[in-house]
């Protein structure tokens, strides 16, 4: 009786170390492994992208700031013209709504809806569209993007 017990907490003991020795402790141990690998995979994920953000906020701030830099006293007068007149923009529609009457505000709200409704389409589009299409819509909205952040980002002064 003495034998069979030790050799059984003799095989006890090998489970814990090898937990491939049972079939419910190789699930398990594989179920971790997965979960650890893809917690892994990620983390890493979530590194490059942020470090990506980082890395090309960066570049467009330098880039800003150079082309601030190396550009002639009327060409920033201009520019911090441009800034100014979005800034006054974004002040006269915030002054509209706030002195508007029902009747003005529901029509805003209409246009807002309208705009809404626009983005939804775009959206349904964008899901719909085949790979090629996508590649060609976002290289053209980069364009754009870059070329209005050109236009009205100034760096600190």
């Amino acid at each position: 009786m003495s034998l069979s017990v030790a050799a059984l907490a003799g095989t006890t003991s090998l489970a814990h170390a090898d937990p491939c020795l049972s079939l419910t402790g190789c699930l398990q141990q594989d179920a971790k492994d997965q979960l650890n690998a893809t917690r892994d995979s990620v983390r890493n994920d979530t590194n490059n992208l942020t470090s990506g953000f980082r890395n090309s906020g960066q570049a467009a701030r330098d880039q800003v700031r150079n082309s601030w830099n190396n550009s002639t006293q009327a060409t920033r007068e201009q520019l911090q013209q441009q800034r100014d007149s979005v800034t006054n923009a974004e002040k006269n529609v915030r002054d509209r709504w706030n002195n508007s009457g029902e009747e003005t505000r529901e029509k805003l709200q209409a246009q807002r809806d309208r705009v809404t409704n626009a983005e939804k389409n775009v959206t349904d589009r964008w899901n719909n569209a085949g790979e090629n299409t996508r590649k060609a819509w976002k290289a053209q909205k980069d364009r754009v993007s870059s070329d209005l952040r050109d236009a009205t980002t100034l760096p600190p002064l």
